[in-house]
């Protein structure tokens, strides 16, 4: 008997990793990238949301909602989250052509009063329509306010949303919209991805030929692969070799952890921004980000007879977001998930998931490693902030585009045009005023000064160009990048010469912008009759350059700025739990006692009255139940003392959507005391949050 045999296994024989799937047979037009799930039938639909939530949950139940044809045709899976396994979270698939708001009160009333109400922290109403329409909008912002009083967080999904889910699993897409996946999504590449995943499992097959064409075969995958892994060229010797510098809060903690670099079998040295480790169980060398090499890269060499002659090598994004980042966790946290576990019948004995290979490791070895990780981590963290100082660019994206950019801010598209334009026109040659500094090119903005003035240098003061990117440019928006001065990096960035990023946008939202507002208007309306006889236009024309002629900031502000919160109390909350609902929260560690602290500032933002205490009670999987208020600070308070939170993000989230609740989105009410007492809980999770952002603006667009 198993833990699932009390929930309903009416398992259709479609959910079933063998069963035959009908995928779409119509390619997107050109452009189009919404699924159309409008033109599956129910079993198709049912078998895509089935291999789309096993992605992420564990399936213990499924209940069939009477049957096709019938007013509540559809079917329930009951679910666990694969992190939090003591949460119960219900979906319900429709694939109805036309869900209406009286279908939507039905479904809800249904769930209600039925047998997993009580126990569920979340129901999400899965449509397989483009769009809900208005009234179902109107009708559920109702009901997810019923579900919220019965402390059940309420979702509905439609093909937008489902669109964004299944973008992460291109296996999926594949197998369902064979068309979209290679036409729209260019996951083509990705087809093989079962494939792959058979290869690394025969990794550590019994069967000696199966594991030895595994690895060759991972080896030729390797030696095929597009990135370019070639020796990154000699680092800076700064003279000799110095023990690397741990100048961070997190220094203790390493030393409390184990002592054991000795510098006789186990050793640090560094030589600029060249980074090594050597050790009895491997040697770790790393090249870390500065001005020359922006990316950082590191090669292992494992000291195991099998592995004679093998070097391991890794790249800027797996070492930032994967091995670095995690100071003071323990081996098997969730957030060390290169560490898989250990060898089934073999205690003591990790397997490690590295880039292009898993290999296994005894446990000294691994726990050797996670340290060098921590120590690097300091190391690699002073390395990006010196860069990112040196180029005066804290808080901007770093991206790739043919060589290191900065994006500094979004445009129109119309006011780079506009731009491109002015600048071609104020070529340094065509006249003497103090605009004529470009170097005129309509598609590249090159400030430049052919003779040294009161303000400037001889030379250029950057090189911008614009492009759309993913996440930073929407709709007709572009990305003004920002690029070192390749010619003369020595000669670093100064208000004279080179601009740095700070300095540029400054110079391109106080000085062109305004500029080539006014260019503009005068070019249409630069005449005195024009601006009479037609004032209407040129009014208009004027509140139009105002409204779209703006630049968008790209900088993210950290939320903790010399260790006080940057926004309010109520947005703060609202900022960390959005960040710790998502699934990249699982890469950061959560401290003992992290979470027991917000678990109190429940309780003192409780002390208000405000609130639904159900749904509190709910997102803080406290069994009891409160009565009011002052029952739920009991409870709190005792669940704390007992020992029953769990320091994780699925806890750390609860927490907060509680802490929400309480607050009823305002802090005015809150007293000095109990003020900082809620704020000191929040300062743990704005440090994570910082660091979570600070490590995506030097990967994602990388």
């Amino acid at each position: 008997m198993t833990a699932n045999d009390h929930f309903p296994q009416d398992w259709p024989a479609h959910f079933a990793q063998d069963a035959k799937v009908s995928p779409s047979g119509s390619a997107p037009p050109f452009g189009q990238a919404l699924l159309d799930f409008t033109r599956m039938d129910s079993t198709t639909f049912e078998q895509f949301c089935w291999w789309l939530l096993k992605k992420e949950h564990t399936l213990a139940g499924c209940k069939r909602l009477g049957g096709p044809g019938t007013e509540q045709e559809g079917i329930d899976l009951l679910a666990f989250n694969t992190v939090d396994t003591g949460r119960l979270r219900v979906f319900e698939c429709k694939a109805w052509k036309k869900f209406t708001a009286t279908a939507l009160t039905d479904a809800i009333d249904a769930f209600l009063k039925g047998d997993w109400a009580g126990s569920a922290d979340s129901f999400t109403l899965i449509l397989s329509q483009r769009d809900a329409g208005s009234a179902v909008l109107k009708r559920w912002e109702r009901e997810k306010e019923r579900l919220k009083r019965a402390g059940i967080e309420g979702d509905l999904w439609t093909a937008h949303n489902l669109t964004l889910k299944v973008e992460r699993y291109p296996d999926i897409l594949t197998k369902f919209f064979p068309f979209h996946s290679v036409e729209t999504f260019a996951n083509l590449w990705m087809e093989r991805v079962a494939f792959y995943e058979l290869v690394i499992k025969s990794f550590f097959d019994p069967r000696e030929n199966v594991a030895q064409w595994a690895r060759q075969l991972m080896g030729d995958e390797h030696s095929r692969g597009e990135t370019d892994l070639s020796e990154p060229g000699p680092a800076r010797p700064v003279g000799e070799p110095d023990r690397a510098a741990l100048t961070c809060e997190e220094t203790g903690e390493l030393y409390r952890a184990s002592p054991f670099i000795d510098g006789i079998y186990r050793k640090i040295t560094q030589f600029g921004n060249s980074w090594h480790f050597k050790g009895p169980w491997f040697h770790f060398s790393a090249i870390l980000p500065d001005e020359r090499f922006t990316h950082a890269s590191a090669a292992i060499t494992f000291n195991r007879p099998d592995m004679q002659g093998m070097v391991l090598t890794v790249d800027h994004t797996w070492l930032l977001t994967r091995f670095l980042f995690k100071i003071g966790a323990p081996l098997q946290s969730l957030c060390r998930d290169i560490v898989l576990g250990e060898v089934p019948n073999e205690p003591g004995l990790f397997v490690l998931d590295l880039p292009h290979c898993r290999l296994s490791l005894q446990e000294p070895g691994v726990r050797e490693l996670l340290e060098v990780a921590d120590r690097l981590t300091l190391a690699m963290r002073d390395a990006l902030i010196a860069l990112e100082l040196a180029w005066s660019a804290q808080h901007f994206p770093f991206m790739m585009r043919g060589g290191k950019k900065v994006a500094l801010a979004a445009i129109p598209k119309s006011l780079w045009h506009a731009i491109g334009q002015f600048a071609f026109e104020h070529d340094e040659s065509k006249g003497d005023t103090g605009w004529h500094m470009f170097d005129g090119n309509t598609q590249v903005l090159k400030p430049f000064h052919k003779f040294a003035t009161e303000r400037f240098d001889t030379g250029y003061h950057g090189i911008f160009y614009a492009d759309e990117v993913d996440d930073l440019s929407y709709r007709d928006e572009v990305v003004i990048l920002w690029q070192p001065d390749g010619p003369h990096p020595e000669l670093g960035c100064s208000p004279r010469g080179w601009w740095s990023c700070e300095d540029a946008a400054a110079w391109l939202n106080d000085a062109l912008l305004p500029e080539v507002k006014r260019w503009a208007y005068q070019r249409k309306y630069g005449t005195a009759w024009l601006r009479l006889f037609k004032s209407d236009k040129a009014e208009a024309y004027a509140h139009y350059l105002e409204e779209t002629f703006v630049m968008r900031d790209l900088r993210e502000q950290p939320l903790l700025a010399e260790g006080k919160l940057t926004r309010s109390v109520v947005e703060s909350v609202q900022e960390l739990q959005s960040f710790f609902y998502g699934p990249s929260a699982e890469r950061y560690y959560i401290r003992p006692g992290e979470v027991d602290a917000l678990y109190e500032a429940v309780a003192v933002a409780a002390k208000a009255r405000r609130g639904y205490v159900g749904y509190a009670q709910s997102k803080l999987e406290i069994r009891e139940n409160s009565v009011d208020h002052a029952d739920l600070i009991v409870h709190i308070r005792q669940h704390v003392r007992e020992g029953r939170v769990r320091a994780s993000s699925g806890a750390a989230d609860g927490a907060l959507r509680a802490l929400l609740e309480m607050l009823s989105d305002s802090d005015a009410h809150l007293d000095y005391v109990d003020r900082r007492a809620i704020t000191d809980s929040l300062i743990p999770f704005a440090i994570i949050l910082d660091e979570a952002m600070f490590i995506r603006r030097h990967t994602k667009w990388s």
